[in-house]
């Protein structure tokens, strides 16, 4: 499978009715009438909101009789989900050293 473009997907990901789209697409599959029950924009707006998660890889569209079915492409968050994940566990690691020093200050200064 083809890495996805990060810069697509973090640009896709900054918009909230994208971000709606994606959180409502994680446990079912949908059309994009049945979605535009969830937003209080028009269906051309929300249309072109899909196409931008189309273009950044996170929707598929299966044609599924006389309907677009919509699904989310979970790999396609996968590599921005490890990039996001190193630098978090970068700052978990400096706040847990950080949290140490605080304690040892702590100690010495109750013990003088």
């Amino acid at each position: 499978m083809k890495k996805p473009d990060s810069d697509k997907v973090f640009a896709a990901l900054a918009d909230s009715n994208r971000r709606k789209i994606i959180e409502l697409l994680h446990d079912n599959d949908s059309t994009l009438l049945a979605l535009s029950e969830f937003f209080p924009i028009s269906f051309q707006a929300l249309s072109k909101h899909i196409k931008v998660l189309e273009n950044a890889g996170i929707l598929i569209k299966k044609k599924q009789g006389k309907y677009r079915l919509l699904s989310l492409n979970r790999n396609s968050l996968r590599y921005s989900l490890e990039w996001i994940s190193h630098y978090s566990d970068f700052w978990d690691q400096s706040f847990d050293k950080l949290e140490d020093q605080i304690t040892k200050s702590k100690l010495n200064e109750s013990s003088k």
